[in-house]
């Protein structure tokens, strides 16, 4: 028996399996990160929860080479450089990147922060699943 493709790309028993649980496919971001320090997503914080990311895209609209930083920060923590998940890199003109092979669990409270080198030049779009209790969050 072969398994049910999740949309992703990937196996549907690769990702969260627990029949007591609800797993929902989510964007969590899209759009343009400030030049400082910007809240993209936050995992629910909620016993158990946990989110998991599997694509990050990132354009850049501009006609010149762009950075940006993404942080999956600890529920209570704070951006730093021991969890930088991209730190300043480059994005070429008028190109688009895509990291698809991810597979970053995080857990309840969690946060994905970020920012970009020059003002509304990236657009961001991180998608994955969420997993929550049955009859909880959607």
């Amino acid at each position: 028996m072969m398994p049910e493709e999740t949309g992703y790309g990937r196996p549907s028993d690769v990702q969260f399996a627990n029949p007591q649980r609800d797993t929902v496919r989510k964007v969590f971001y899209q759009g343009n990160p400030g030049t400082s320090d910007t809240l993209l997503y936050t995992s629910p914080n909620l016993p158990g929860a946990r989110s998991e990311v599997l694509n990050i895209v990132v354009a850049n609209i501009d006609s010149s080479a762009r950075t940006f930083r993404m942080h999956m920060v600890p529920k209570g923590g704070s951006v730093a450089v021991s969890n930088a998940l991209f730190y300043d890199v480059s994005v070429t003109a008028n190109t688009t990147t895509i990291h698809d092979s991810l597979r970053l669990v995080m857990e309840e409270g969690y946060m994905l922060r970020g920012l970009q080198s020059v003002a509304a030049k990236l657009c961001i779009t991180i998608t994955g699943l969420v997993e929550i209790r049955r009859g909880g969050l959607s």
